[in-house]
């Protein structure tokens, strides 16, 4: 069955996407006494080349994955794999998260794999509708998945969080995304073991996504947070964020509006017994007369409630790991609450400073309810995504909100904004901030829109794509030359933040001196051939002079398999176009490869005025056809230094090797290749996200824990009877049917 795709001369050229992250295992590896679901014992990876391990290599590296859901199509010959983005219409950051532990404790004795699903309630509530009660059952839709019933999932599949608190032997672990509260995890049996405050304290993304009118209140709401909350060990404190905001665009209601007036031609032309069986109606007129006028009030308040401007909000959020919550809700200086336009992927902590910032990681309501993915639709869709799409903001808009300022008696807080030039998903911000200096770190992600993704309707029903599986799912590729950037906001003013300094580094004319900007040519043209898509980044934790040294990148690249007109029309007339648009056309056609870098900081004081403290010091290009994704830092044992762990994926799942390795880097010599490579048959990644590296796990000791019960009851008890039965024989014991004959309760 397996076949290599050395011999597949269409797998050749640089153009080609692995597609090996199309595929992705769903199943468990561990200990069974740590996990009883585990379907296997932990997974010894395998040293390619007969290279030795760095015996530099300690601790444990966490690694993060969106793997699908119970329904994901499965491989013919291998129920275990599952193609989560095949219908064409789902992205592959909507899925369960599958952590990823690699023990790098006992070299002698190799290193070890262990992985878990993190199985909220929700995930409980999906398995069980999908065999058993399909009435209530999950679909996709767009970046999340939604019950009309039940609600929207929390799929945790993006991020994590160590915490150190100072009363606690070990590390503790967030696992986070962003729409859904953060979930603390067991380090050793990698269990979702208890949220972040309760579901009460939370508040929805919008009226309409908690309860839609005329129907009790979802059990499981459209929560809006950061999937990269910030933890001080210095005060023992988690940061993170509660947002939403207003319905108040009329064009993004085209979509829900259109598909429900189809939805009911298609009920009136093929009726159907749909949601739950209604007793008979045994009130009189005046009384069905008094009924109709209370639901058609509550029907235009909670339309009114939806579209307000003051639906937006934006809430800071703190807690110490052992009692509630805190949270304070951020204001302009006028007292108006702040609106996040995108979201806010990321947030940045500094010892006097809370930063936020409306990310380029768009969330638009377009995509929170998209079409159906039937056939029927598709051309109508087609017409709706290019009408109502919008490319995201150009510019970074920055709150800027003083610690000192969250107190226990207060509610409220002002920020302070700034806009910085470009676009930016993922930053960085120094810990330290002398004479009210901040200096953030930012990866512009310049025309890069990483909130859009390849989907069956960008193609003609024609194009074959030269024989290959298109690349359904995977995010759409950069359209310009990205920058990085390093700037220093000066906050004494107590009413206007500036930027006192601004370094930035991509375009070749920043880094002539710098021999790891060496040249791409188009038309004659010289362009740096490293800055290309920033994804992830890894650091060493916690440097002792307080601000970031070196952060290490990995880049995308160019590739022509994901590449679409659609986008492409979309910023072709972006605000800060440094590469005209057709010159790249003809880059991504002939293709940039993936690679990993190193940018080098420089500290101001060793600096002239003028120059430029941004430097690419380290680089390491991946072969043609290969991407390497997900860097994490991991300190030597004993000495100075450290190494980069990642994701490297080629080719297809037909390989032996599944096409997904583990390469692992010397940090301070990326230039030279990797080390080793560690592979296994049955180790299969889907497209993997963030990472991190704790230096011991150990049984969870933390009494910190919300009951699911008592969690989701309050609003349990105000659903129909079929629900309220179905959370007490599933969700509440924590009851997965393996299979449709599994449904019958004991």
């Amino acid at each position: 069955m397996n076949k290599s795709v050395e011999k597949d001369d269409k797998l050749e050229k640089n153009s080609s996407f692995p597609r090996s992250v199309l595929s992705v295992s769903r199943v468990e590896f561990g200990l069974r006494e740590d996990n009883p679901e585990a379907k296997y014992c932990p997974l010894k990876l395998l040293v390619k080349d007969g290279k030795q391990l760095p015996s530099g290599l300690q601790g444990h590296v966490f690694i993060i994955s969106a793997t699908g859901s119970v329904d994901s199509k499965s491989r013919d010959d291998n129920k275990d794999i599952v193609f989560p983005s095949s219908d064409g219409f789902t992205p592959f950051y909507n899925g369960d998260g599958m952590v990823y532990r690699f023990d790098f404790d006992n070299l002698e004795e190799g290193v070890f794999l262990t992985t878990r699903i993190a199985k909220t309630p929700c995930y409980y509530a999906d398995a069980a509708t999908n065999k058993c009660q399909p009435n209530l059952r999950f679909k996709n839709r767009g970046i999340m998945r939604m019950s009309d019933e039940l609600g929207i999932r929390n799929q945790l599949n993006t991020g994590f969080l160590p915490m150190k608190f100072s009363q606690e032997d070990n590390e503790r672990l967030l696992i986070t995304w962003d729409i859904g509260r953060p979930y603390e995890i067991d380090t050793k049996t990698l269990e979702a073991v208890t949220p972040v405050g309760w579901d009460r304290d939370w508040r929805a993304f919008n009226p309409l996504l908690a309860k839609l009118p005329l129907q009790p209140p979802f059990p499981f709401k459209l929560v809006q947070t950061s999937a990269h909350p910030c933890f001080d060990e210095n005060t023992g404190e988690m940061f993170t964020v509660n947002s939403g905001r207003s319905l108040s665009t009329f064009i993004a209601q085209l979509r829900p509006v259109l598909y429900w007036a189809f939805g009911l031609i298609d009920s009136i032309r093929n009726p159907s017994p749909r949601g739950f069986q209604k007793a008979p109606d045994q009130k009189n007129f005046f009384q069905k007369l008094a009924a109709a006028f209370k639901q058609t009030i509550h029907l235009l308040w909670s339309l009114l409630q939806s579209f307000n401007i003051f639906a937006n909000f934006v809430y800071v959020i703190s807690w110490d790991g052992k009692e509630k919550i805190n949270k304070w809700q951020v204001t302009h200086p006028n007292g108006c609450p702040i609106a996040i336009k995108q979201s806010m992927h990321q947030i940045g902590l500094t010892e006097d400073y809370v930063v936020l910032m409306d990310t380029a990681f768009k969330f638009l309501l377009e995509e929170i309810l998209p079409a159906p993915n039937e056939p029927k639709y598709e051309e109508i869709e087609k017409w709706l995504s290019n009408l109502i799409d919008r490319p995201q903001l150009p510019d970074s808009t920055i709150y800027i909100v003083r610690r000192t300022d969250l107190k226990s008696d207060v509610k409220k807080v002002v920020a302070r904004q700034v806009v910085i030039p470009r676009e930016t998903t993922h930053f960085l911000t120094d810990y330290k901030n002398p004479n009210d200096q901040i200096t953030l770190h930012l990866a512009h992600v310049c025309a890069w829109d990483v909130a859009e993704w390849i989907r069956e309707i960008d193609f003609s029903n024609s194009d074959n794509n030269g024989g290959l599986p298109h690349m359904f799912g995977m995010t759409v590729g950069p359209l310009d030359i990205s920058r990085m950037g390093c700037y220093v906001l000066d906050a004494k003013d107590a009413k206007q933040i500036k930027v006192a300094r601004s370094d930035l580094t991509g375009v070749y004319a920043d880094n002539q001196p710098n021999k790891y900007c060496q040249d791409t040519q188009t038309n004659g043209k010289e362009y740096c051939k490293y800055t290309w898509g920033p994804a992830l980044y890894a650091y060493r934790e916690n440097p002792p002079s307080g601000h970031f040294e070196n952060i290490y990148w990995s880049f995308f690249g160019c590739w022509e398999d994901i590449f679409t007109e659609e986008g492409f029309q979309m910023y072709q007339n972006y605000k800060y176009r440094a590469i005209p648009a057709d010159e790249v056309r003809q880059l991504t056609k002939k293709g940039i490869k993936s690679n990993l870098l190193r940018l080098h900081i420089a500290d101001l004081d060793t600096l002239e005025a003028n120059e430029n403290r941004l430097q690419i010091q380290d680089a390491y290009e991946f072969d043609t056809g290969y991407f390497g994704n997900s860097p994490q830092f991991v300190p030597r044992a004993g000495g100075t230094g450290g190494y980069i762990v990642c994701v490297v994926y080629n080719g297809t799942d037909e390989q032996p090797d599944n096409g997904n390795e583990i390469w692992i880097f010397d940090a301070a010599d990326l230039k030279s290749g990797p080390l080793c490579k560690l592979w296994h048959p049955q180790l299969n990644f889907g497209i993997s996200v963030h990472t991190t590296w704790l230096s011991k796990i150990g049984k969870r000791t933390a009494s910190y824990n919300i009951p699911v019960k008592q969690d989701y009851e309050y609003l349990v008890k105000q659903q129909p009877q079929e629900i309220q039965e179905f959370f007490n024989e599933w969700v509440y014991p924590k009851r997965e049917p393996k299979d449709s004959g599994d449904c019958s309760v004991s």
